[in-house]
């Protein structure tokens, strides 16, 4: 690599630090996030996660009878469906409860 070159890449890099630190304001920006209470909050989420753990608790436990009993899959079957039934309504209640904490 030829000398001269290095001189070029440097007196380059010069100039671009120059350039940065005049465009690189005096003092740092702070930037403030304040919340807006007129924005509901969404606790959606959580009910959508009660409903998947009342179907896997579901599945859990009739494959466990199934595996005591013998009766594959009927106790998987059945207890799947339960999990389903009790985590729509317990997701129903989870947003009916956040709605209303909504509206106040």
């Amino acid at each position: 690599m030829d000398p001269k070159d290095n001189d070029e890449i440097e007196e380059k890099v010069k100039d671009m630090q120059k350039r940065i630190d005049a465009a690189r304001p005096e003092e740092p920006i702070n930037i403030i996030i304040e919340k807006n209470d007129d924005e509901p909050e969404n606790k959606a989420p959580p009910a959508g996660a009660d409903f998947l753990a009342n179907v896997i608790a579901g599945w859990l436990i009739g494959f466990g009878i199934d595996w005591m009993l013998g009766t594959k899959p009927w106790g998987m079957i059945f207890f799947i469906l339960m999990g389903f039934v009790s985590g729509v309504f317990r997701a129903n209640a989870a947003m009916k409860k956040n709605n209303e904490e909504n509206e106040k």
